[in-house]
């Protein structure tokens, strides 16, 4: 073999080289992307889910049960939801069956009051707080939640509320960012909270949207409705 045949078969050597490591990180790059993508799509599906399921539940009491939402220093009287724009608190009571649980599984038993705080934390990632314990976390991967209320004739902010017996529906809105950062070469744009948003950074995010009414605010007579 002649020195100008073994330089070529080195570059050609080189050139497919090449083209496999470039293979590999784009096979990668995209393994990647589809996994940051599930793990945001299980957030959002999560999240929603307990919230729903939260909401669901406000105002719930058992039948017979007297004076079952009085006014404390969290709730109007009769009230079964309050919170800002940003977090949430609910409350409702445990069944005679056993089935009803708090926002972290506890079950509670008939008579049982319970009050769920949702919110964010500072450094990210939504927690959930029953009664005056310490929140604990349900999810890191939210890093923002729009909440709006539903009085009489539409959607309002927390600050537009004037009396929270008169709420029966919640809307939230869940922004959910990928773990890792530099998974996009420019920055994400998304609507969120009315508004378009370009993001500070180069990681993925989503939006989530749901909205629930309040059965037991908008059918008060029919107690036990959960």
């Amino acid at each position: 073999m002649s020195l100008v045949e073994l330089m070529v078969s080195l570059a050609i050597g080189m050139l497919v080289l090449v083209g496999v490591v470039d293979l590999f990180l784009a096979y990668q790059h995209q393994y990647r992307m589809q996994t940051q993508l599930a793990q945001m799509q299980e957030s959002g599906r999560f999240v929603t889910d307990v919230l729903t399921r939260e909401l669901r539940k406000a105002g719930y009491a058992p039948r017979g049960l007297t004076e079952a939402f009085p006014a404390t220093a969290h709730f109007a009287a009769k009230a079964s939801v309050t919170g800002s724009n940003d977090s949430i608190q609910v409350r409702y009571y445990g069944s005679a069956d056993g089935t009803m649980q708090d926002c972290l599984g506890a079950r509670l038993g008939r008579g049982d009051a319970s009050r769920a705080r949702f919110a964010l934390r500072e450094d990210g990632g939504l927690t959930c707080a029953v009664d005056d314990t310490p929140p604990q976390p349900l999810d890191a991967l939210v890093v923002d939640l729009a909440l709006r209320y539903f009085v009489a004739d539409g959607w309002r902010r927390a600050a537009q509320v004037n009396d929270w017996t008169k709420v029966t529906g919640v809307s939230a809105e869940l922004l959910v960012a990928s773990p890792q950062d530099g998974l996009v070469d420019t920055a994400s744009s998304y609507v969120f909270d009315g508004e378009r948003v370009t993001a500070p950074d180069h990681r993925l995010y989503r939006v989530y949207t749901t909205a629930v009414a309040l059965r037991n605010a908008l059918h008060p007579h029919e107690e036990g409705a959960s």
